[in-house]
């Protein structure tokens, strides 16, 4: 609305509107009209190549100097001037309009120069519009054409001379990068131009003006577009001149077709403007021009009429349509191998069903890889789905009654990883190394740049990736958190998300302080941005109107971090070489999902309680969730496999143990393991000598203790000095004494035999000791279900 001027056949499109491609100038002072959104104009390109700031900075501060206006305008007006008034007319050479050049260059010749300028030239304080309809450039001269059309005038007139006011009247008026006239074609073909992007507008993502104007040059001799031979395009037309061409012959000879009652129809060629399938997020519909070849998928005719069937009359979403069409296909192929292709429908048996679910068993992408379990009971689904909705609908009466899916025998199965595909979490450490170059992400190469600034667009991946981090919600439930996501009750504040996956909505996950600091900072800095209005209720908004979501994509937080990563100059995998020196890490496993892979596993190695970890990951089964903890006990098994070959006694004496000993043999006591049989059926709750495992035989220390003995030997010490200060006996304080000395002995010497070990042997044996550490903080040690047998009174067994 307000775009189309039918009476001078003239477009100009709204600068702010993103469905025309043209745009203002990046540089905040320029103002240039320019062919594509969020660019710099030609002159500012250059400056800003001269330049040493950055685009942002150059963007904002910049200050053009030039003589046209941003529809590309001569602005620069003649220098005549007489008591302080200017002439209003442009300038054409010398810095003079045409008619004061004129009779400058007059009186110049007949050296009265200088009396022409003080007591002739007289400034004009009116500008003659130009005689061509709806040009805005003012006449250049006496003919009262602008200087654009002047020039065309003349041209013209060499062929066949025409009057100016005559000639100007067929002529188009000057046009911006974000217009274009249809006056230059004859009438006909305005009209087909015209109705032609009416119907395109409606399916078409954007409207290019210069395809139109090329568009409008290549047909200004032609009496139709409706020829059956379409003009051969020149070699350096782009691709966009070339799909607007092809959009517009297209809507026409459809409707030239219709019209006539010519039209072919060919049910096995699915026309998605007719169908006018919806855009994904469910905001206004928007129609696609393209057609499905149902032939080139589908085998069988009664397939394809009810997929043509559920299409028309349902309208779906074009996700819906694309995977009901994979299923479709992958179903067909199925059929078609069976005896009769699969061409009858009336006579399809149980066995027809169970190769289709086969198929989908063994179901590979596009690309020869297969797909996931989850996503091969998806493609079933549909495809059942489909054949349900046709017998619903009646469209599949002749449909045998045997072609019916058993619940319990043709069903695809899931693979052994649960739906998050446990086993894939970014290592702590490696997160950490993320977290030290957090402030660069943002910066450089960025998916979805437009005209935000990058310093806002590093903070808002930075608050994406830390709300990734710290809540493990899935990449789409990031992307479309509401505005309003944080909730604080008692102190504790809570993040408000939606469950897209199980449709479970306004959930709530207790959060950090510092996590809930970080997104309110982005929420501070976001209501000073000049963001598209589809997307003011999410936290994350879409950085451009094109989107159909209204929130940032998924896709861009995926590219962003695959790009913020690749810069990285160094990410090491935990553990060393043979040659002592880090591994790197595979950075194609950093990827946003992976951060709910790392929360899960986060929570499952410190021992958070299998009902919580559900709550928190709001999984629909228990069982989905203890999935973690059996690759938390298989990471725990590991590392006791490793440091049961590092016990030692309390002399420091090597002690190894076999795996199986280390576990069900001894019980992890504060400082150390202790074999001391009654304790280790009492769980670690019955010391005969009260813990002061330093002086006991039965006390076996490895590694992973090492902190703990450092802490308690503080704390004797302390206990130590306290005594003193009580003037205790001198018994308390000598037993004190020989603990500190004790646990220092143990403490030394495990030091030493650390030292000694090659640098690849130490790196993994502090990796599985900070495993057990963690298992051990995150839950009570459950008392093991031993009998003691052949007791002795010495209880050595």
């Amino acid at each position: 609305m307000g775009e189309w001027d039918q009476e001078h056949w003239l477009f100009t499109g709204r600068l702010d509107n993103p469905r025309t491609t043209a745009s203002t100038c990046r540089t905040v002072a320029c103002g240039m009209v320019v062919n594509a959104r969020n660019i710099f104009c030609a002159m500012c390109a250059d400056r800003l190549k001269a330049s040493s700031l950055t685009a942002e900075e150059f963007a904002t501060t910049h200050i053009p100097q030039r003589d046209k206006a941003p529809n590309g305008l001569t602005t620069a007006r003649c220098a005549v001037t007489r008591d302080g008034v200017q002439c209003v007319r442009p300038k054409h050479c010398r810095n003079l309009c045409s008619t004061h050049y004129g009779t400058w260059h007059y009186h110049q010749r007949r050296g009265n120069e200088d009396r022409w300028w003080s007591h002739i030239a007289i400034p004009f304080t009116d500008e003659v519009p130009c005689l061509v309809p709806a040009c805005p450039s003012p006449a250049f001269n006496s003919g009262g054409l602008c200087g654009f059309h002047s020039r065309a005038w003349t041209r013209d007139n060499r062929t066949a001379p025409t009057p100016a006011a005559e000639w100007a009247q067929n002529q188009p008026p000057y046009v911006a990068a974000h217009q274009f006239s249809l006056v230059p074609l004859a009438d006909l073909v305005r009209r087909e131009v015209l109705y032609a992007l009416q119907q395109a507008d409606r399916w078409a993502r954007v409207l290019n003006p210069s395809s139109i104007r090329g568009l409008v040059r290549e047909h200004a001799d032609v009496t139709t577009l409706l020829c059956d031979e379409p003009r051969l395009l020149s070699a350096h037309k782009d691709a966009a001149y070339r799909r607007t061409r092809k959009q517009l012959h297209t809507a026409l000879r459809t409707g030239f077709d219709e019209f006539t009652g010519r039209s072919e129809f060919n049910e096995d060629v699915l026309d998605l403007r007719e169908i006018g399938l919806r855009a994904v997020s469910g905001q206004e519909p928007r129609q696609f021009a393209a057609t499905v070849d149902l032939t080139q998928s589908i085998h069988q005719l009664w397939l394809r009429r009810l997929l043509r069937f559920w299409a028309c009359t349902e309208r779906p979403r074009t996700d819906d349509f694309s995977r009901t069409l994979r299923a479709t296909s992958i179903a067909s192929r199925a059929l078609a191998q069976r005896p009769g292709a699969g061409n009858d429908p009336t006579i399809l048996r149980l066995a027809d069903v169970t190769a289709v679910v086969d198929a989908f068993r063994t179901a590979l992408k596009l690309d020869g890889t297969p797909y996931s379990s989850g996503h091969r009971n998806s493609l079933t689904g549909r495809f059942f789905q489909l054949i349900d909705y046709g017998r619903r609908s009646d469209a599949l009466n002749d449909l045998a009654g045997t072609f019916t899916r058993d619940s319990v025998h043709h069903t695809v199965g899931r693979d052994d990883e649960n739906e998050d595909e446990t086993g894939k979490a970014i290592p702590e450490s490696v997160i950490r190394q993320l977290d030290t170059h957090l402030d660069t992400i943002g910066h450089g190469s960025v998916a979805g740049r437009r005209d935000i600034p990058e310093a806002d667009l590093h903070l808002l991946y930075r608050t994406v990736y830390i709300v990734l981090r710290d809540t493990g919600r899935r990449p789409l439930e990031v992307a479309s958190l509401s505005r309003d996501c944080l909730e604080t009750d008692r102190g504790q504040t809570s993040l408000i998300w939606d469950n897209h996956k199980r449709r479970r909505h306004r959930r709530r996950l207790p959060i950090t302080a510092t996590t809930a600091q970080a997104i309110r900072e982005w929420q501070q800095r976001r209501n000073h941005l000049d963001l598209p209005a589809s997307g003011d209720r999410f936290l994350f908004p879409a950085l451009t109107d094109q989107s159909a979501a209204g929130h940032l994509s998924s896709s861009y937080i995926s590219e962003t971090l695959r790009l913020w990563v690749a810069s990285i100059p160094d990410i090491h995998a935990e553990g060393v070489d043979a040659h002592g020196n880090p591994l790197p890490f595979d950075r194609t496993l950093i990827y946003p999902y992976a951060f709910r892979h790392s929360y899960a596993q986060r929570h499952a190695d410190a021992g958070t309680p299998v009902d919580v970890l559900r709550e928190l990951m709001d999984h629909k089964s228990i069982a989905m969730t203890q999935r973690y903890y059996q690759v938390s006990l298989k990471r725990k098994r590991a590392a006791v496999t490793t440091l049961s070959a590092h016990v030692v006694d309390r002399r420091g004496q090597a002690a190894p143990t076999s795996a199986t000993a280390y576990e069900l043999r001894s019980v992890a006591v504060p400082y150390g393991g202790c074999t001391e049989p009654s304790n280790v059926k009492a769980g670690g709750s019955s010391c005969p000598i009260r813990f002061q495992c330093a002086g006991c035989g039965f006390y076996r220390p490895d590694p992973s203790y090492l902190p703990a003995i450092e802490q308690h030997i503080n704390e004797l010490r302390a206990d130590r000095e306290t005594a003193l200060a009580m003037d205790a006996a001198e018994f308390v304080t000598t037993a004190l004494t020989a603990q500190i000395t004790a646990f220092e002995q143990v403490l030394a010497r495990m030091n030493r035999y650390l030292a000694a070990m090659p640098a690849h042997e130490r790196a993994e044996l502090e990796e599985a000791s900070t495993v057990l550490r963690r298992a051990r903080a995150g839950t009570p040690r459950p008392l093991l279900p031993l009998t003691v047998v052949n007791r002795t009174p010495t209880g050595a067994q």
